[in-house]
């Protein structure tokens, strides 16, 4: 394991539910992605019941927005309005609220047309690339794909195109533009949905490799509770229980279908923690280069993907062991001493996303104790 490439940039507690509680170590924070500019060093979070805007270069929170209907898991960055930041946001009580950061407000609420249960709840949100196109999932198994139109720099006139019932938990999405190919991480697996093909399509099942982790070979369950583009067609999932993350080639991969399955033999393995925890998400920089994933120990592992071709597969799959582990620091913090609590370390500490920012030099992890973890290079100056 080589030296760490990170160190700690700022620790960040900016998602406690009421703003005068300092000392909040229960709210989850669930989401991060960066702004998808490269001239960008903005990173949105999203936990309890706000979503942070935080300037990676200095830790300063620059917008705060709070949801007074209850909890925030997912959020997605627009880049149809090129003008204007444009935020899409989401969980409890089925709303998708649009942020226009051009004005830091939320100026838009869309209500999801499904009946009415408190159970139900928006558990990923993403926008398709290049269209004006907004895919959304509930947790217990719906898929909406809307179109929208732009008008003076911001989304408006949404409208439903189609609704499909997976009838099962979706936790995430990720959409393969070179595919045109949106991938769906659910509790029994990965499922694919051609955005080229007519709305009256059959799912893609793809079929997973077997448990290679000895202490949980012999469950049968396929929680994808992580799916990344990391570049071109080349595809990063994990598994739940697996310990590893798999790498795979989706072009390749589809070319195999049949029936409307298909195989998934990943070239490259990344050996990760055997952990029996779920949810945590990695996340891919550098051009797919640098690929990055927390646990539940409150540690990011750094893999260095550079020296993989990305161009053939082989029939063998090549293992390959992480490069760092950034290990969570020991904090000194006066708001849990001063309020008599006890050290966040003294329980499981789970990294639930990591967010790599394009340049390679700055990391943001995202915990269950209500911290936003900012991360740099140690050759970048404040």
């Amino acid at each position: 394991m080589s030296k760490c490439e990170f160190v700690v940039h700022h620790f960040l507690r900016c998602h406690s539910r009421t703003d005068n509680d300092s000392a909040d170590v229960s709210t989850q924070v669930w989401y991060a992605a960066f702004d998808p500019s490269k001239k960008s060093y903005l990173v949105a979070t999203c936990g309890g019941n706000k979503v942070c805007v935080i300037d990676v270069k200095t830790g300063v929170v620059q917008y705060r927005y709070t949801y007074v209907k209850g909890l925030l898991y997912t959020l997605s960055w627009s880049t149809a309005c090129p003008g204007n930041k444009i935020l899409a946001t989401g969980g409890t009580n089925n709303t998708i609220v649009f942020i226009d950061l051009s004005t830091n407000s939320a100026y838009l609420h869309y209500i999801l047309p499904i009946m009415n249960n408190k159970k139900v709840f928006i558990s990923s949100i993403l926008f398709h690339p290049s269209q004006n196109v907004l895919f959304c999932t509930l947790n217990n198994g719906y898929l909406f794909i809307f179109e929208f139109e732009i008008y003076d720099s911001r989304i408006v006139n949404i409208e439903e195109q189609c609704s499909i019932d997976l009838k099962c938990e979706i936790f995430g999405l990720a959409f393969c533009e070179i595919n045109d190919y949106l991938l769906i991480a659910t509790n029994v697996g990965l499922k694919g949905w051609d955005n080229s093909q007519s709305q009256d399509q059959e799912l893609v099942d793809f079929e997973l490799p077997k448990n290679p982790n000895e202490l949980y070979k012999d469950q049968n369950e396929n929680v994808i509770d992580s799916i990344e583009i990391v570049k071109d067609s080349w595809i990063a999932i994990k598994v739940a229980l697996h310990g590893v993350i798999y790498i795979f080639n989706l072009d390749e991969a589809l070319s195999k279908t049949k029936n409307n399955k298909c195989v998934i033999i990943p070239p490259y393995i990344l050996k990760w923690s055997d952990t029996d925890n779920y949810f945590m998400s990695c996340s891919v920089g550098l051009d797919g280069k640098l690929l990055a994933c927390g646990d539940d120990k409150g540690s990011v592992w750094i893999y260095n993907l550079k020296d993989i071709s990305f161009k053939s597969t082989t029939s063998d799959s090549k293992i390959i062991t992480v490069n760092s582990v950034l290990k969570w620091p020991k904090l000194h913090d006066s708001y849990l001493k001063k309020k008599k609590k006890l050290e966040v370390d003294v329980y499981d500490i789970v990294m639930a996303k990591c967010a790599v920012h394009c340049s390679g030099n700055y990391l943001v992890a995202v915990t269950n104790n209500n911290f936003v973890c900012l991360y740099k290079k140690p050759t970048i100056k404040n």
